[in-house]
């Protein structure tokens, strides 16, 4: 449907139009509606062509049984949400009702719709709230994670296929990304739940497609062999000392060894050459141990908690529970906190979020600020943004950034805002960087006799409790950027006429983040105020200064401890420069974000093929035309590993990979074809003999269903690992002159072509030497060598 802001009211009008007719229904005929409508669409009629009807119809339904009829603006979201493109609609305009009429519409074809959000409380939420009115559409509804009545039981196939057959499904993105992952980890058909991905609405799209679209989800297999260097390494680079033994740029986050340092380590390790081949191995845990040391801070980049060591997300705050950093740094980290090591483990599969929504056949999002990624959102996924006007005009007062050099001026003056605000009575949210800064604020508040609430990794459980309480007379709130998403700060008695809420962020933010901060202030017509504060040493702006900005910041430094009073900076130059980098980090986490699309889209196109013969072997009931072309390319395969072949040497094929039977080689033997004609024999003899255990075809299709699984199964978890560790190895051939992204891609496609090899390889050498029988209970079992 081709979306323009005249195709929008053209749309609305016609739905206006209907509402008097859908008022006069009574409650039998607006539930009738429903059957009506799937009529229509059975009869060759499309979504969009019903879609001013059945909005009308389900817009009158939320009025009946929830007792809130969606406003224009809300139908205006809606109709751009069956779209397929993003509706920005600020906080507090009603985004969960609005999305409503796009589900109903679209489940109406019986497919099944969902409703991704980010976080089990919203999603529960949003489902208890909405249940009613879906039911007595006559539609079913459910979460797709297990809630309290799920507690005490198992969770099986069985059970997730319910929740996911029905009309309209809430769920997490994360939730939905591992479920994806195990349905076709499948060892059977009854092991599946997931029917094929029809349309789905994301709630918070940015943070979603954006901000978690560099972080893949993974299921583990088989752990790879533990090193020991770890705690080595470790009580090594704490014996070194900086600018002697290594140097350390804090704001580009580099480091290496000096001389001296090669040389301590030479000693310490009582070795040669640090750098010679058989020490590869000691010279990355040292790396990998000042990394540690360097780059990760405890309480900014993850906590120790009841001894793991967990990742946080600088971004929002939250933390990253079950998810490690790569290439060892997780266990680095985890021996200088002197916790437990887990094990580095292989990936089975992984997904990321722009891979698994792109296999919906329609997406669309809700966010109250997309439109500052507009480009982005169009170029990589193909979306629209369109802004849907707010109800009541935002009457909130945004101010102008204060600019200060040190972080002690910078706190020390929104400490004084704070104190100067909380005496009338106004509510305050107070935004902090980082977990870290959000417990030195809570102090300095403390030290001033202000009670207050913090919302950080530390207690996100509370956090829904803790944002709807943010809008009472004299509250105030510390919370990281996280601040409740999806839970509206309503204003408490009196708080409007005392000037509404107040935010106040307490670093350098990005314009979408801080666009989000804001708008929980001012919500439908609200009054409120936003004022942020920002030094020179915030790691948002020190980590992305350029040379000029680092000298201005040295110099003011230098005239401030010559007793010169420097606090605020008011020079517009600084302004313009500020807002220069700012463009310049959003430029760079773009690219960013670009090129683990392109990585992602690889392996995604690699996970898809893998999936589909995956899913056409499981549900197939005759696989031996397919067992006799495998067994026909790997003997092509294996043939073509030798030029000549002796009787000796097929002799030995034979016994390594068909038959432990004495075979006899004729010498007449004259090429590659009579060979190969040669060796089906011993192959299907070996075949021939496994299928007379058995008791039916069916039996013999689950035996060669169970190898070809497990063959293939084995082998994609290499091929999994290999193209994680080939991002890796592609990234620097850019400093010879070589485009990454083709060494990568051409480097892909030739590994997955023997990636097919591999498997049919092992197909073979599993059927010849596997061994079956039937137990006492009449079950296949099969045994691999």
């Amino acid at each position: 449907m081709a979306i323009s802001k005249m195709s929008i009211c053209h749309t609305l009008k016609k739905i206006n139009k209907l509402a008097p007719k859908m008022r006069k229904m009574s409650d039998q005929e607006l539930q009738n509606q429903t059957k009506l409508l799937q009529e229509q669409l059975k009869a060759g009629k499309t979504v969009d062509q019903i879609l001013p009807e059945a909005f009308a119809t389900m817009r009158e339904a939320d009025y009946r049984v929830l007792g809130m009829f969606p406003y224009d603006v809300q139908v205006m979201g809606a109709i751009v949400l069956n779209s397929g493109s993003i509706a920005e609609m600020k906080t507090g305009e009603g985004k969960t009702l609005t999305a409503t009429m796009a589900l109903y519409l679209n489940a109406l074809s019986g497919k099944g719709v969902m409703l991704v959000t980010t976080s089990d409380y919203l999603s529960e939420r949003d489902r208890k709230e909405l249940e009613p009115v879906y039911k007595w559409m006559g539609l079913t509804v459910s979460n797709a994670f297990p809630t309290e009545e799920y507690e005490r039981i198992k969770i099986t196939p069985a059970i997730k296929r319910k929740w996911y057959g029905a009309d309209i499904v809430y769920t997490t993105a994360s939730s939905l990304a591992f479920d994806y992952l195990f349905n076709n980890l499948a060892s059977n058909v009854e092991g599946q739940y997931l029917r094929p991905f029809n349309y789905v609405v994301v709630d918070e799209v940015d943070e979603v497609l954006l901000d978690e679209a560099e972080m893949p989800f993974v299921v583990s297999s088989s752990p790879n062999l533990q090193s020991n260097l770890y705690y080595l390494t470790d009580a090594f680079v704490k014996l070194l000392v900086v600018n002697e033994d290594y140097r350390f740029k804090s704001d580009e986050k580099i480091f290496w060894l000096t001389y001296q340092g090669v040389k301590k380590a030479q000693q310490y390790f009582r070795i040669k050459n640090l750098f010679a081949p058989e020490n590869r191995e000691l010279y990355r845990h040292i790396i990998l141990a000042l990394s540690a040391h360097l780059t990760m801070d405890n309480g900014h980049d993850y906590l120790v908690i009841q001894g793991k060591v967990v990742l946080l997300d600088e971004a929002d705050g939250r933390l990253k529970k079950g998810i490690q950093i790569g290439s060892g740094l997780h266990q680095a980290l985890q021996a200088k906190e002197n916790v437990a090591l887990t094990s580095m483990q292989k990936t089975a599969a992984s997904i990321t979020f722009p891979a698994l929504f792109s296999l919906f056949k329609k997406v669309s999002g809700m966010s109250g600020t997309a439109k500052v990624a507009e480009d982005e959102f169009l170029n990589t996924y193909g979306m629209k943004v369109i802004q849907i006007p707010t109800r009541k005009p935002v009457i909130r007062k945004d101010y102008p950034m204060k600019v200060f050099l040190t972080t002690a001026d910078k706190l020390m003056s929104a400490i004084n805002q704070v104190v100067e605000i909380h005496q009338t009575g106004r509510p305050i949210l107070l935004v902090a960087g980082s977990v870290e800064n959000s417990e030195i604020i809570s102090e300095l508040l403390l030290n001033e006799g202000i009670a207050h609430n913090v919302l950080n990794a530390f207690n996100a459980a509370h956090e829904a409790e803790i944002v709807k309480n943010a809008g009472q007379k004299g509250a105030v709130t510390i919370a990281t950027n996280m601040a409740g998403r999806g839970t509206d700060i309503k204003l408490g008695k009196g708080v409007k006429e005392l000037g509404g809420l107040a935010v106040i962020g307490t670093e350098m933010l990005s314009p979408r983040v801080k666009l989000q901060l804001a708008g929980r202030a001012g919500r439908q017509g609200d009054p409120g105020t936003s004022q942020f504060y920002v030094s020179l040493e915030d790691s948002y702006i020190s980590g992305s200064s350029t040379t000029r900005q680092k000298r201005l910041y040295r110099r003011l430094m230098r005239k401030k401890k010559r007793g010169k009073d420097i606090t605020e900076l008011h020079s517009p130059i600084t302004r313009v420069s500020l807002r220069m980098l700012q463009n310049r980090v959003a430029s760079k986490g773009e690219t960013a974000r670009m090129q683990t699309n392109k990585f992602e889209q690889a392996l995604n196109t690699q996970t898809k093929k893998f999936y589909d013969v995956r899913h056409k072997i499981m549900n197939s009931d005759d696989l031996q035309p397919v067992v006799e072309k495998i067994i026909r390319q790997a003997l092509d395969i294996y043939i073509a590993q030798n030029s000549k072949w002796s009787q000796r040497k097929l002799q030995d094929l034979i016994n390594n990979f068909l038959t432990y039977d004495v075979v006899e080689v004729p010498r007449d033997l004259r090429n590659k074809e009579e060979i190969k004609g040669f060796l089906k024999g011993p192959a299907y003899k070996t075949l021939k003999n496994k299928a007379q255990t058995l008791i039916n075809k069916e039996q013999l299709n689950m035996y060669y269903q169970q190898v070809i699984l497990t063959s293939m199964d084995k082998c994609w978890i290499d091929q999994v690992d290999y193209m994680n560790k080939l991002r890796t190895y592609t990234s620097g051939w850019a400093n010879s002159g070589r485009d990454p992204d083709y060494v990568y891609q051409s480097t892909a496609y030739n590994s997955f072509k023997e990636f097919w090899d591999k498997v049919k390889l092992d197909c073979v050498e599993r059927m010849m030497f596997s061994e079956i029988h039937i137990n006492k209970k009449g079950q296949l079992v099969v045994m691999f060598n």
